[in-house]
């Protein structure tokens, strides 16, 4: 790892980790009135607590309660009862006609209580009961029969005197599906209303009770405070109180009010369990104090600042090993490009034939530039136990005064010959050409670009999982592309570039997919600028891009590519 990627890396995670705090601890900060006149916006993110008539969340009833006390005249108002002693205190005190309200989940009084009420009902009173469920006993007391129907849906559409009102099912500022229940068969003592219904089935009935009314509804969340900010759920609950005299006082039936899980028979024991667990684990408490989670964020930092500077401390000492003369693969590169530049194959006959003298010096101790007569000949002969006609004649071919009959395809043939003597006399061994041969060159893809991805990947996950935990749509959007990015650099990591075998080239494109090109099709190499073509059979090419390669890798290739010229010549 060179010096510009550790900084750049440094930078990244720089970056990176002030991005992370500023995600946490974004919203934990109210933003300032302009003046101090304004009036400050109630925010809520509690969606746990339902059916409170003074709560302001969004699943409260405080939009409902206060419509309810708007739509009385001045003398009359909405009153609490929350216990049964003080129902028992009205009724002994006040003879005049009420109107008894209870919107909630699951209802349930004493039998008796629930008898003095429907006696005032008789009377001239109203009871009006919005609810899921009820205790059994009251089944029996308000219906001569009843059976229950719902429609499961994320929205339903209620009409009222024809009119469609649009009520939904929110959580966090996802729409859900739930059962919107409404009332199926059903009997009364007396007559009885339908007043608002959705998919053909009442929700709202009005039944005649003595000189009273009794008001059932059998969908209480469309009063939830989410529901009343919105035009239609307003309008339905304009509907609904219409039907309710003003000039009595409203006592809300708070003596009745349930836990929501009660002996609900209508949500799923599991999720609702699963709402009510609250986590405790050590993150939570890191993640809600901003203290906290900024000292996490920086032992993360400095986890990975340690290990990109402890890795470079304990790199092993590799020696400096000299380059041998002339035996490099620079060599070779330098040959390509006196060739490929003049096009002059008589002067690569004139490296060749010295290459040719230096490796029988080095290895033979024979002198071919000064010879004395044949006795030179005649020691290398017999040192190589190579017959001296076969020397003779290799050697007049290196030493040729006829440039004119030096073509490509001479050169290509005293290469061939050169090399045969090589593995006769051991210079090169079949085995070590073998091993050569099987050897797999592998070259990869540049780290910066995969890295870039990940990060980026990561960045827009955890953007997209902050944006649904504050109930911003585009986070569901969000997550997929991030894992989309993270995966697209984990495969340009996991794979390689290029692998080169004895038979086969093996090109893996960015998505993992893999290429098999044959070696014995391999036609010419064009090198360009940017990076090198391959050309084979059929006309099949392959591009490598120098970009997309490590630096220490693109030298590799121009190497091998290198090899690939000589191979042509």
């Amino acid at each position: 790892m060179n010096r510009q990627t550790q900084i750049g890396m440094l930078f990244g995670t720089v970056i990176f980790m002030v991005l992370m705090v500023w995600l946490f601890s974004a919203g934990d900060e109210q933003a300032t009135p302009l003046n101090k006149k304004s009036r400050p916006v109630f925010v809520s993110s509690d969606w746990v607590q339902k059916y409170q008539i003074n709560d302001k969340n969004p699943l409260g009833l405080y939009l409902f309660t206060t419509l309810t006390q708007s739509h009385l005249d001045k003398k009359h108002s909405v009153k609490v009862l929350n216990t049964g002693a003080e129902l028992d205190s009205l009724q002994f005190k006040d003879s005049t006609e009420k109107t008894y309200l209870f919107v909630g989940k699951y209802f349930g009084v004493d039998i008796d209580e629930l008898d003095s009420i429907l006696s005032d009902v008789r009377r001239g009173s109203r009871l009006f009961l919005s609810f899921d469920n009820l205790y059994d006993e009251h089944y029996f007391q308000l219906f001569d029969s009843v059976n229950f129907q719902f429609d499961y849906d994320q929205e339903v559409n209620v009409y009222a005197n024809g009119k469609p009102h649009n009520m939904l099912n929110v959580f966090q500022n996802d729409t859900l599906a739930r059962k919107w229940w409404a009332f199926g068969d059903y009997g009364f003592e007396g007559n009885s209303e339908e007043l608002s219904s959705f998919m053909e089935m009442p929700n709202f009935l009005k039944v005649q009770y003595g000189d009273g009314y009794l008001y059932l509804h059998s969908t209480p969340n469309v009063f939830f405070n989410y529901q009343l900010k919105r035009k239609s759920g307003y309008e339905y609950t304009a509907f609904v109180l219409n039907h309710l005299p003003k000039d009595q006082d409203v006592h809300l039936l708070e003596l009745g009010r349930l836990p929501d899980d009660d002996g609900d028979y209508n949500i799923d024991d599991t999720g609702d369990e699963a709402s009510n667990k609250q986590d405790n684990s050590l993150l939570q408490l890191i993640f809600k104090e901003p203290n906290l989670l900024i000292a996490l964020l920086l032992c993360i930092l400095g986890l990975i600042l340690f290990v990109i500077f402890r890795s470079k401390r304990t790199r092993p000492i590799v020696p400096f090993i000299p380059k041998k003369k002339n035996m490099t693969m620079a060599f070779a590169e330098t040959i390509t490009s006196i060739y490929l530049s003049k096009r002059n194959p008589y002067g690569l006959l004139q490296v060749q034939r010295k290459n040719f003298y230096d490796t029988i010096l080095r290895y033979f101790f024979v002198d071919l530039y000064h010879r004395d007569g044949g006795r030179e000949l005649q020691i290398l002969s017999e040192k190589s136990n190579t017959p001296i006609e076969e020397i003779e004649d290799f050697i007049n071919k290196l030493e040729t005064k006829a440039a004119s009959s030096v073509d490509e395809e001479f050169i290509a043939n005293l290469a061939k010959q050169k090399h045969a003597f090589y593995r006769k006399v051991g210079i090169i061994s079949d085995k070590l050409v073998e091993r050569l041969q099987m050897r797999e060159m592998v070259f990869k893809r540049a780290m910066w670009l995969p890295a870039l991805m990940i990060l980026a990947g990561i960045v827009v996950v955890l953007i997209g999982v902050y944006f649904l935990t504050v109930s911003i749509g585009i986070g569901i959007v969000m997550w997929p592309i991030g894992m989309i990015l993270t995966t697209l650099g984990i495969l340009r990591l996991s794979k390689p570039y290029l692998t080169v075998t004895k038979e086969y080239l093996t090109y893996y494109s960015p998505l993992g997919r893999k290429f098999v090109y044959d070696r014995a099709e391999l036609n010419s190499t064009e090198v360009l600028g940017t990076g090198v073509v391959l050309n084979f059979s059929d006309n099949k090419k392959l591009i490598i891009n120098y970009w997309d390669l490590s630096a220490f890798d693109r030298k590799q290739f121009e190497r091998f590519v290198s090899k690939l010229h000589i191979q042509e010549l």
